[in-house]
């Protein structure tokens, strides 16, 4: 997930065009210490995400809100050369739907629960 997060913030500020070095100061982190959260090379916590959507002023969501099924094409490079891959991504995509569903079922049933 650390790659699909850091090529999300790599869009998001290429689009501001923001250079690394702007927002890595702003951080006050190295550019290096950037460049390998954006390349995925370098684990992320809550609180840099934070930082970095209000850096970029954007919703936390811009940043963590990803394609499922982008990021698992990204793992599986080859897609195009081997139906069976196809169908395993396809399969996985269908699973995570159906996890995010029950998890925001039981996120609202947990909500009901702690009002009571």
């Amino acid at each position: 997930m650390s790659y699909a997060i850091g090529k999300r913030i790599n869009e998001l500020r290429s689009q501001k065009k923001i250079t690394q070095e702007e927002i890595a100061s702003n951080l006050g982190i190295t550019r290096q210490r950037f460049a390998r959260i954006e390349n995925g090379l370098s684990d992320i916590s809550y609180d840099m995400i934070v930082k970095i959507a209000g850096f970029l002023a954007v919703p936390v969501s811009d940043i963590t809100s990803v394609d499922e099924e982008d990021n698992l094409q990204i793992l599986f490079r080859d897609l195009d050369s081997s139906e069976n891959v196809k169908e395993s991504v396809d399969r996985i995509v269908n699973i995570i739907k159906t996890f995010h569903a029950h998890e925001k079922l039981y996120k609202r049933m947990k909500v009901k629960s702690d009002e009571v």
